[in-house]
């Protein structure tokens, strides 16, 4: 059997595991997470002239929204391929997690580089954000049902 076929069969039968109205709560749940990540990588910038005021590091401004950029982009292949060997829920969870508590430390930063480091931090939680959703919209709804979502 080729491997695309394997593939096929392999979604198919997730696809089946989940059905009915929780599937549609599994899609929300992960479009919502989806939303928020997405969300916090722009959000910042409307509150950074109040930040850097406060925190005196304009010369860092842009590190703010680089670490939190670099940090997802490395860390989405790495989630996907770890879900793909061990299972998304747990990864996903981790991601979840990293992502909640990168955003309490950034919002308790007293330095700039503390904000940076929270906000790389929130990165490393935002690629599971980022690629669990696409993986898990993949596993749950069967090839000829993708079309339509």
């Amino acid at each position: 059997m080729s491997e695309a076929a394997q593939t096929l069969d392999t979604a198919a039968a997730a696809s089946n595991r989940i059905t009915g109205s929780r599937r549609w709560w599994v899609l929300v749940a992960v479009m919502v997470t989806m939303f928020f990540s997405s969300m916090d990588q722009t959000v910042v910038s409307t509150a950074m002239p109040v930040i850097i005021g406060d925190l005196k590091g304009f010369s860092l401004y842009a590190w703010v929204f680089s670490a939190y950029m670099m940090a997802s982009a490395v860390t989405v292949p790495i989630y996907g391929k770890l879900s793909d060997v061990y299972g998304r829920k747990p990864f996903y969870i981790f991601g979840l997690a990293v992502f909640i508590v990168g955003s309490a430390v950034s919002g308790q930063a007293h330095t700039m580089m503390e904000l940076i480091l929270a906000r790389a931090g929130q990165g490393i939680g935002a690629g599971a954000m980022l690629s669990m959703p696409r993986a898990t919209i993949g596993d749950i709804f069967n090839p000829r049902e993708r079309g339509r979502w």
